[in-house]
Formats: structure tokens, C-alpha cells, sequence
């Protein structure tokens, strides 16, 4: 009857804080974009923008959401609007962009911030100055002939032959290749990644386990050895890469879940990512289980991820109140996080498979899955777990052993990192 209370007073808190219209607190032009500040997180399901035309203009529509105050937008200005102009409509702002000339932008969320977003604006004048530019410029490159009744004065031959010597001596300028320049911009949208993103970004590595909690054992190996080392050599790699790297430990120490991410927190971090080692308790089935896997938090109705989430949430879960810890899963995963965690956990899985498939054979793509992972739960960025293999298998745990494969695994994951903030970055800035 007790579980039956706790779990009708979670439901309505949980029910409240996320049904609960959010407000918009302020709107400010700064960078070439419209940005918006509000109350509370912001869920990017609940936005919707349409680009229209005669006359042109962009309309963002905010579901779920309240102005603090009548807005006037009157006297924000930018280079290539006409006007802002916003309205409630029920439980909806809409937001009204109406520009010079027709332009393609996408609003994203920072992820830097939790409660703001932003509209990219004209970065010009548009397409029509620019045609008139061009114009100009042809007019003034034209020779102009001009009718004069002074007589023109030719200049001696002397220092006519002397500026032809001249001409001679200089190289002619090679002709500007504008069309490939043009081409190559536009191709490296869909070509392979550059070799990093553009500013310098805080990634918080978490090696599972430790100290007491020795993690899933195999031929006498510990969970908590193996990715402590993973962990160290992705510090390395993403050091290199001029990334500011932080580890929730890098000794065998105990850390409880709930203050790694906490740390996180903290630290402001960008990413978030958890290594663990998978296991299974059928021995028969040791030779036969494995593979890499990487996780994202989210409810699940896979038996299998469901069974991976019980064993590594059993350190700090309590087993006799589950209805309770599910109810506070549920309200925790209605964050906005979900969607960009499931990006970042298909480009781990992507590049950590591309290096280790390189030289190993029989390598088992396990897939990106959701589960209810606690180490992830209160993560205010993009948060994943990376199942590096099974330390139950003897093939795969005598790999994961060796400097070889766990480079391998480390320069996969920090690869998925750098492919995946060039992403987010292309977002912002095309």
C-alpha cells in the first residue's frame, strides 16, 4: 500500500513538472541569431519551424509554452530582416521572421545551456545585393571613354620601353579558381570529417566500478581494471586532440553513480561517457556471447538491455523498491538529451567498430540500444555507456587485455566524439 502512495506521488509531481507550460523569460538578437531564453528545459519535440514565402519569412512555433509578459519585438533589429514578431496562441508562441530576401536556417538547441534556443539570421543582405554588387562591379571593370578637347600627351619612348621591360619581368597572375573553391565548400558538407571541431570542448570520462564494487569477473579478471585503463588511454587520445579531459577516477577507487554524473555537472561538461566490460552468467554460453554495445538512457523493452541496465544499476539500486525507481526513471528520461545521446552513441559504435575491425576478426556489432542506466540518470549533456565487450568470453576478454585493443577501443571513442560535435557544429554554423 506503501509503494501504491509513493508511486501516485511521483506520478503527479512527475506529471506536473513536465506538463507545466514553460515560459518565455527572454528574446535578444546577439551573432546573427534570435535567441531565446526560458524558464525551464526545452524540448525540441515541441518546437516546429516553416520557412514561407510572399513575402518571405521564417515561423517557429513553441508548443507547451507561455511569454512571461507581453512581448513587444519592435525595436530588435538585424542586417536582412524586416521585422519579429511573436503572439500566443493558446499553449503555443509563435514567432514570426519576416526578412529582405528568401534564406534556409535551422534552430537548434547550444549544448552548452539546457533552457535556450536559438534561430540563425541573415547573415547579409541576401542574394539581390549581391546581384546588384556584381552588377556594379562589371560597370566599374568596363573602360569608360570619355570625349575631352585637351590634347593627350604621349609620354617619352624612352620610359614607354622601360615599363614594357617591366611587364615582361612580372609573372602574369594565375586566374582565381572560383567554380572549384565554390565546389570544394560545398562538398565538404558530405565528405569525411576534418580532423576536429572548431573550439575546445570538456569531455568527462567515467571507467565504471572500482574499488569494493570490482565490476563483472572473468578468468580472474575485473571489470574495474580493465576500463580504469580504457579510460586513461581516451584521456590520452583526447588530450591530444585538445580536448579538456576530466575522470570521475583514475585510481581504483569506489564512485557512486549518482556523483559521476553530478561531477559531470559540474564541470560543465559537453560529453559524458561511461566504459564497461558486459558479462553473462550462463557459462555455457560463455564461448559464445559477445561483442561491443553502446547505450543511451531510455526506457527499454528489450530483455537483454533491460538484464545489461539490473546488473550495473544493482550497486545503488534498492532491489524492494523498484515501482518507486522506475516512476523517477520515467520523469528524469523526459529531458531534451535523449535525442542528441542516441547521435553520439551511433557515432561511437560507428568508429569504435571501424578501428578494432581493422585488425581483428569476428568482431559482433551488439548495436546502439536505450536502457535505463542510473550511472546516466541527471546528465546535463549528451551522456553514453560503452559496453567495450564480454570479459566472459575467452577471446574477446584476451583482446580487451591487450595495449593494442584497448587503443584501438580509446581512439574509437574519441573519434565518435570529434565526428560528432563536426556535426552538431555543421548544424550551427550551415
Amino acid at each position: 500500500m506503501r509503494q501504491f502512495f509513493v508511486w501516485l506521488l511521483w506520478a503527479a509531481l512527475s506529471t506536473a513538472l513536465f506538463s507545466a507550460p514553460n515560459t518565455l523569460k527572454k528574446i535578444g538578437v546577439k551573432n546573427h541569431e534570435l535567441r531565446l531564453t526560458f524558464s525551464s528545459w526545452i524540448n525540441s519535440d515541441n518546437i516546429h519551424q516553416m520557412t514561407l514565402s510572399n513575402p518571405p519569412r521564417q515561423v517557429i512555433d513553441i508548443k507547451n509554452a507561455r511569454l512571461k509578459n507581453k512581448k513587444n519585438l519592435s525595436s530588435l533589429q538585424a542586417p536582412g530582416v524586416k521585422s519579429f514578431r511573436i503572439a500566443q496562441r493558446g499553449d503555443t508562441i509563435r514567432i514570426v521572421v519576416e526578412t529582405k530576401n528568401s534564406y534556409k536556417c535551422r534552430g537548434y538547441q547550444p549544448m552548452a545551456t539546457r533552457t535556450s534556443y536559438r534561430i540563425p539570421l541573415p547573415k547579409s543582405g541576401g542574394s539581390k545585393q549581391a546581384a546588384k554588387a556584381k552588377k556594379y562591379a562589371k560597370r566599374d571593370a568596363k573602360p569608360v571613354h570619355r570625349t575631352s578637347s585637351k590634347k593627350v600627351t604621349k609620354p617619352p619612348a624612352k620610359k614607354v620601353e622601360k615599363k614594357k621591360k617591366i611587364a615582361k619581368r612580372k609573372p602574369k597572375p594565375k586566374p582565381v579558381a572560383v567554380e572549384e573553391e565554390k565546389a570544394s565548400v560545398f562538398s565538404s558538407l558530405f565528405s569525411r570529417a576534418p580532423s576536429g571541431p572548431r573550439r575546445s570542448y570538456t569531455i568527462v570520462i567515467d571507467a565504471g566500478h572500482g574499488g569494493h564494487d570490482s565490476g563483472a569477473i572473468g578468468g580472474g579478471r575485473y571489470e574495474k581494471d580493465l576500463v580504469l585503463q580504457i579510460a586513461k588511454r581516451t584521456a590520452k587520445y583526447l588530450k591530444k586532440r585538445h580536448f579538456k579531459v576530466k575522470m570521475t577516477r583514475s585510481t581504483d577507487r569506489f564512485v557512486k553513480l549518482k556523483r559521476r554524473t553530478h561531477y559531470a555537472n559540474e564541470k560543465k561538461a559537453d560529453i559524458f561517457v561511461s566504459i564497461h566490460a558486459n558479462a553473462i552468467a550462463n557459462k555455457r554460453r560463455f564461448g559464445k556471447v559477445y561483442g561491443v554495445e553502446t547505450y543511451f538512457l531510455q526506457t527499454t523493452r528489450s530483455a537483454k538491455a533491460m538484464r545489461i541496465a539490473a546488473i550495473e544499476n544493482s550497486v545503488v539500486l534498492d532491489k524492494n523498491d523498484y515501482l518507486s525507481n522506475d516512476v523517477i526513471l520515467r520523469a528524469v528520461l523526459s529531458g531534451p538529451k535523449i535525442e542528441l545521446s542516441h547521435k553520439l552513441a551511433i557515432d561511437v559504435q560507428t568508429r569504435i567498430l571501424r578501428h578494432v575491425r581493422q585488425k581483428y576478426r569476428n568482431v559482433k556489432d551488439g548495436g546502439v540500444k536505450p536502457a535505463p542506466f542510473w550511472v546516466l540518470v541527471g546528465a546535463q549533456m549528451p551522456s553514453i555507456l560503452v559496453e567495450v565487450g564480454y570479459i566472459t568470453n575467452p577471446i574477446e576478454r584476451r583482446r580487451l587485455f591487450t595495449a593494442d585493443y584497448q587503443n584501438r577501443i580509446a581512439k574509437g571513442i574519441v573519434d565518435g566524439i570529434s565526428n560528432y560535435l563536426i556535426l552538431r557544429e555543421k548544424e550551427m554554423y550551415y
